[in-house]
């Protein structure tokens, strides 16, 4: 036996020893399918969110699918004022969870293709997050169980995450039948999707959901912004199966953590592990330890939160205070930087977009007023009065890029108000060039007849006291001679004038010749 196969050996023999001083009390992990809408007859960004809304709950297709629920209390505990009015307010952001009818929380679904036992989970709950600049996102929450339940491991968390966050691999899984839960043949339901087609695969699964506010010829168009991967949230509390020996609980919980938080939250399977997700536990940068019993991990792939139940109140009892705690209020300090990171992008694909309109003037100043609204409505640089909450916050907004993508956006911003100064300037100056020239040109038309009329009129007012042109221009003695006189004189003005005006347009054509 070589040497590679003894340290896989004595690897797995320690994961098998470490992992049987710990049993699964509770855990669950939310699979986000971020995505950005527009409205066709609206192709702004500004207050798309609320015609996202209602078309949603409008839907005729899927009636009582989708239910706008209210946030309670403790969901938003500890966050600051403004930011829990951002999330309350429904032209900021509305939340949509999906009718328990319609996810069947009791419905059991099973992996068919694992070559061990098979695995199964529910899926109990999908909210839908819309905000007010068309940032969407779907967030589906499943939920690992086996028979008996102290048996779940480890591994079986790690690779039912693993198929389910990866689109590449498209894993099936199948409905099993059962008469605990009640049925709705002629609804919207996830089991009854999965019941008509014998199985189903997390792809479909979003696009089906989708699809039930959503189809290509409807009013909304919808980008996907996570094509191999969906982004995950989760977490997982344990119990020590011995607490005798409880001065090295620590020791034991942190050994745990650096052989199983990294895959947890790059959905890897052990055996499929990257060099870029062998990430170590000390990398304060990807882990933060707030607690002795509690990490959380983060990553621009998502995050996980690992924790022990150390005996206390809000760690113990089924469900734990802790693991709900940690799907709310914890969760909406991953989603806030997670909603501004995709706003950001929003905003700079349509800035490459509007450069290349025609309307680029219009468009990028309606632009630079959304960007505007966005910075005085979600961009917080603190949410919440617990330190330690707020420190996670900010954890995310820098995992996410926050911080520097806004600061290139700022200075993006900057050149659109330099660009739009400029095109404004230009515009101005032309008009003031154009007013010049035809003030000009009036000016010369003027004084050019004047000059032609100004002898004409003298004349006419000196033929009464000048004797010879009064002779040549007398009517009453000589009508044939004076009208000849007169026609005379008529046409040395016409011709001036034929000449003045050509001479004026030879003028135009050559000044617009050197414009």
């Amino acid at each position: 036996m070589n040497q590679d196969s003894t340290v896989t050996i004595n690897r797995a023999q320690h994961d098998k020893k470490n992992s049987a001083e710990w049993e699964i009390a509770e855990t669950w992990s939310k699979f986000l399918y971020p995505f950005l809408f527009t409205h066709r007859l609206k192709p702004h960004i500004h207050s798309c969110g609320q015609d996202f809304a209602e078309a949603l709950v409008a839907d005729p297709k899927h009636p009582d699918v989708w239910v706008e629920t209210a946030f309670q209390p403790r969901e938003l505990e500890n966050m600051l004022p403004y930011v829990k009015e951002y999330l309350q307010l429904p032209t900021n952001h509305q939340r949509f969870e999906m009718s328990s009818a319609s996810v069947d929380p009791n419905a059991l679904f099973v992996f068919s293709s694992h070559s061990g036992r098979p695995l199964a989970f529910h899926i109990t709950d999908i909210v839908l997050h819309v905000f007010f600049n068309g940032v969407a996102c779907l967030a589906i929450d499943v939920r690992p169980v086996a028979e008996p339940p102290s048996s779940l491991t480890i591994e079986d968390v790690e690779w039912v995450n693993a198929q389910l966050a990866s689109l590449v691999r498209d894993t099936p899984f199948q409905l099993v039948d059962q008469d605990n839960w009640a049925r709705h043949p002629n609804h919207f339901s996830i089991a009854n999707i999965c019941r008509e087609r014998q199985q189903l695969t997390m792809r479909e699964l979003i696009d089906d959901l989708l699809a039930s506010f959503y189809s290509p010829d409807s009013l909304l168009m919808l980008t996907p912004m996570a094509d191999r991967f969906l982004p995950i949230y989760g977490a997982l509390l344990l119990r020590p199966s011995d607490r005798a020996n409880t001065e090295t609980l620590d020791e034991q919980f942190f050994e745990f953590a650096q052989h199983h938080l990294t895959i947890l939250r790059k959905t890897f399977t052990p055996n499929n592990i990257s060099t870029f997700s062998q990430i170590h536990l000390e990398d304060s940068s990807h882990h933060y330890m707030p607690y002795h019993n509690v990490i959380h991990s983060q990553s621009l792939d998502g995050g996980f939160i690992l924790a022990y139940d150390n005996g206390l109140h809000h760690f113990s009892g089924s469900p734990a205070r802790a693991m709900e705690s940690f799907r709310t209020s914890y969760f909406y300090m991953m989603l806030i930087p997670f909603h501004q990171r995709l706003s950001i992008l929003r905003y700079a694909m349509a800035a490459a977009h509007a450069g290349l309109s025609r309307e680029r003037g219009a468009e990028l100043r309606k632009l630079r007023e959304e960007i505007y609204d966005f910075t005085s409505r979600c961009y917080f640089s603190q949410a919440s009065v617990s330190e330690e909450r707020n420190h996670i916050y900010q954890r995310w907004q820098h995992e996410f890029h926050v911080v520097r993508m806004y600061n290139d956006l700022k200075e993006e911003v900057h050149d659109i108000d330099n660009y739009l100064a400029d095109l404004e300037r230009e515009r101005e100056n032309e008009l003031r060039d154009k007013a010049v020239r035809r003030d000009s040109r009036n000016m010369q038309l003027f004084g050019l007849v004047t000059l032609i009329f100004l002898p004409v009129t003298l004349l006419l007012y000196a033929i009464p006291d000048i004797p010879i042109l009064n002779r040549w221009i007398n009517f009453s003695h000589f009508p044939l001679r004076s009208l000849a006189v007169v026609l005379g004189m008529v046409a040395f003005v016409i011709t001036l004038l034929l000449a003045i005006f050509r001479y004026l347009r030879r003028g135009r054509r050559t000044l617009d010749r050197f414009k």
